[in-house]
């Protein structure tokens, strides 16, 4: 969506999987500061305060109806970006843009941050920066080392499941896995890499 100050995304709330068939879009009524879209919203906020590649956000609301509630949440439009899934489906992953996805990912564990749903989607690429999008359910966290290594678990599934490992997983680790968690590594601060597992 166009409006004065910019390009804006407008996302509504949906439940996914089975709970899907049932709920819909709906969500169990806790509190407003406990909705989806407000939880979401305050946690960009500080990430981006933090100087972090993710979308600006800009307004978030919910409609209550009893015990149920509906959300949406509206962040900055990322212009000029294709996600990580894309552009392996395009013209593939090469060492570099790897590296770029492991170096972005370790910022935001650097700064604590925890993302619910890290895959190749939620990975925006454009000519300068990597942004991580889509922060439904993610938090803060002390960094550690365990919840780090499942975050990038999950991306590693996303990839391979897209056809990232379609020439052979070892093919797969050396041309792109391996160039990702190199660049992991070195942006990774030092006690978070001998945080216990």
């Amino acid at each position: 969506m166009q409006a004065p100050l910019g390009a804006w995304v407008l996302r509504h709330y949906r439940r996914g999987g089975m709970v899907a068939r049932v709920m819909g879009d709906r969500y169990l009524w806790s509190g407003a500061e406990r909705t989806r879209g407000f939880a979401e919203l305050r946690l960009l906020a500080e990430l981006h305060r933090r100087g972090l590649d993710v979308p600006r956000p800009v307004a978030a609301r919910y409609q209550r109806s009893g015990v149920h509630y509906r959300a949406d949440l509206i962040t900055q439009y990322i212009a000029d970006a294709q996600t990580l899934a894309q552009r392996l489906r395009e013209k593939g992953i090469d060492a570099a843009s790897a590296g770029r996805v492991g170096e972005a990912v370790a910022r935001l564990h650097n700064a604590g941050g925890y993302h619910a749903d890290l895959n190749a989607h939620n990975v925006l690429l454009d000519l300068r920066r990597v942004w991580l999008i889509d922060f439904d359910r993610g938090e803060l966290r002390v960094p550690q080392r365990a919840w780090q290594l499942e975050n990038l678990a999950r991306l590693r599934r996303s990839l391979i499941k897209l056809g990232a490992a379609e020439g052979g997983e070892e093919v797969f680790d050396h041309a792109i896995w391996q160039p990702l968690m190199a660049a992991y590594e070195q942006t990774l601060v030092a006690p978070t890499r001998s945080a216990s597992a």
